[in-house]
């Protein structure tokens, strides 16, 4: 695993809140890195990506990621959280990444949203 792997893993997967996770660079479109195993299609990235473009559009329509299509709960212009029944997924735009993260029924929302959101913290701190 590269260092980034390692800090996703250990911040994020390994804490039990968050199941799958990723950071994608902004400006390129490129996957830095993911959690292990977890593969993502072009067209998924250029949705996450894209999403900060239209938050009134994405709250309306929500969107379609890895397979799954989400309601938008909340979409600003740092943060998107979406869920499908008792599944979600969190966005957290950074100054260079894009920080994305799935739950699945059995973790608490509260604590995946706070899990991203302080990785994210941490990611703007470093002007990453």
């Amino acid at each position: 695993m590269n260092q980034l792997q390692v800090l996703l893993h250990t911040a994020l997967i390994d804490s039990g809140h968050i199941e799958k996770c990723g950071l994608l660079i902004r400006d390129t479109s490129q996957i830095k890195t993911t959690s292990v195993g977890y593969k993502l299609e072009q067209a998924d990235v250029d949705t996450l990506v894209n999403a900060f473009n239209q938050p009134t559009l994405l709250r309306k329509k929500g969107l379609y990621f890895n397979e799954v299509y989400y309601s938008c709960i909340r979409t600003d212009n740092e943060s998107i959280y979406a869920k499908d029944n008792n599944r979600g997924l969190i966005v957290v735009k950074t100054n260079i990444y894009i920080l994305f993260g799935t739950f699945n029924d059995r973790m608490n929302p509260a604590i995946a949203i706070e899990a991203m959101e302080k990785l994210g913290d941490y990611f703007k701190a470093k002007e990453q």
